[in-house]
């Protein structure tokens, strides 16, 4: 299979980013653009057309109540991936070990992060959301913002959004994923599915991941960048949208493999 992405797919997602800047910051962009500013030009239009930003008093953009809908629609799918997807980013298919399991064995966040690194560990993200029939192309992207590899902080970031290599890295690595239909194989009892493979991969990844939930020392990945308001007032324009709470019992559903949440659709 080979993933593509579209100019219109790219400016969604560039959208939605540059919309969770101007929402949860807040942040207004001034209508002549300047400098780096100006490489936004594409992704405002977009924004604009769709009728999720608006201009103020001729002077800026500001996000519409309509942009704040759908921030809020991405922002549920993308808690749902920091939640229950991350479980998947390293699995040792020979031993049949997921990193995760030992979340708890490591001191720091760092020594965690050494341990991922191990070379024996497959990413199994991109064949699982092609198995639930969801976008890897997204989840990637939302790997990438798990990552902070979108820096806002950072000079020259407004290029990177839409134009940047970023967006071949994504791509790349959707394309040279290890796929859920390269799983099956065969043992002295028989051929084993790669279908039933998967299916097995989920319900033991799932298990393991609402475990480390139940722990209250568990708190998963940050959402965004931390970015301070470089507003000169404090105006919010529309209300800030933050990540569903959601419960065990909500993500309890996600031990069937053949689940898909209707945010996904």
């Amino acid at each position: 299979m080979s993933y593509t992405l579209s100019e219109e797919q790219k400016k969604r997602f560039a959208g939605l980013y540059l919309l969770e800047y101007m929402i949860n910051t807040p942040h207004a962009i001034p209508i002549f653009l300047d400098d780096n500013d100006k490489d936004l030009e594409p992704v405002l239009e977009w924004l604009m057309m769709k009728g999720y930003i608006q201009i103020l008093h001729d002077e800026k953009y500001i996000p519409h109540p309509n942009g704040r809908k759908e921030l809020e629609k991405f922002l549920a799918r993308y808690s749902e991936y920091l939640t229950m997807f991350d479980i998947f980013c390293a699995v040792d298919l020979q031993a049949g070990e997921f990193a995760f399991s030992r979340y708890f064995d490591f001191a720091t966040d760092a020594e965690f992060q050494d341990y991922l690194d191990d070379e024996r560990w497959d990413d199994l993200r991109v064949a699982v959301a092609d198995f639930k029939e969801m976008n890897p192309v997204e989840i990637v992207f939302m790997s990438f913002i798990s990552e902070k590899r979108f820096g806002r902080n950072q000079s020259g970031w407004q290029f990177d959004l839409l134009l940047g290599s970023v967006w071949d890295e994504i791509l790349h690595i959707c394309n040279t994923a290890l796929q859920w239909q390269q799983l099956g194989y065969e043992d002295e009892e028989g051929y084993i599915s790669a279908e039933e493979v998967i299916a097995d991969i989920i319900r033991q990844g799932m298990d393991i991941m609402l475990t480390l939930l139940a722990e209250e020392e568990y708190a998963g990945y940050q959402a965004f960048n931390d970015i301070e308001s470089d507003e000169i007032d404090d105006d919010f324009f529309v209300d800030r949208v933050t990540m569903p709470d959601d419960d065990l019992d909500y993500y309890d559903r996600y031990r069937d493999p053949y689940y898909k949440s209707s945010r996904w659709n």
